[in-house]
């Protein structure tokens, strides 16, 4: 059945022209004809659904890549310094496990073990969580607490070699310095850099932050 575009007649599927007012019923004129009263053909939707998809996708990527090395060094700025240089230079120091005491709202170690272990790990476990810590001291002399993970390969051990902080598993690298990624395949991850502070010959963290710290991915 075709339906006459100018007068909307009934006709047969045969008819080229319209019984009623003789306009042409003819495929080509009568599909121009069609085009123009449903408002000409339709664009494919995929195409701007796609580009829109493009460009969060590039924005995401974008803000994952400058805000795990933009975080990760402010957070390393504010930690505090002791007196003295440290060089690893063709050095491997391995992790080294010891305790450490929760009270009074507050983490602490001594500053001695980390000044001579270098990199230490120890464990927090409160409020029914256990999270894995550690510590080191940078070249420059800035004293690093952060939660000991690194999150995509989930590995709670790592190493120095040389400048460089290298997870255990995966064989990710940081500069020691700043934590921004060498190279590997966790370089936005490096182990998340949280508060502390030097009471006399103690290192103190703030058990709060720790208890709501949560993982990034």
């Amino acid at each position: 059945m075709k339906i006459c575009p100018k007068c909307h007649t009934k006709n047969q599927d045969s008819s080229n022209f319209c019984k009623k007012c003789g306009c042409s019923l003819s495929e080509s004129e009568f599909q121009g004809k069609k085009e123009k009263i449903l408002g000409g053909k339709r664009k494919p939707y995929w195409i701007p659904l796609g580009l829109a998809s493009l460009a969060l996708l590039l924005v995401g990527i974008g803000y994952w890549v400058t805000q795990g090395k933009t975080v990760s060094t402010s957070k390393i700025s504010s930690q505090p310094k002791i007196k003295g240089k440290f060089d690893y230079q063709g050095q491997k120091i391995i992790m080294a496990d010891i305790s450490s005491k929760a009270e009074g709202g507050k983490i602490s170690f001594p500053l001695d073990i980390l000044k001579e272990k270098r990199l230490v790990r120890f464990e927090y476990e409160g409020n029914g969580i256990k999270i894995p810590l550690l510590a080191y001291i940078t070249p420059s002399g800035r004293v690093v607490t952060a939660v000991s993970m690194c999150e995509p390969c989930r590995s709670t051990r790592f190493h120095i070699n040389g400048n460089k902080l290298v997870c255990n598993a995966c064989y990710t690298e940081w500069d020691i310095e700043t934590l921004k990624g060498i190279q590997g395949g966790c370089l936005n991850y490096p182990p998340d850099a949280i508060p502390s502070m030097i009471e006399g010959d103690q290192i103190r963290i703030d058990e709060k932050v720790v208890n709501q710290w949560k993982p990034r991915i």
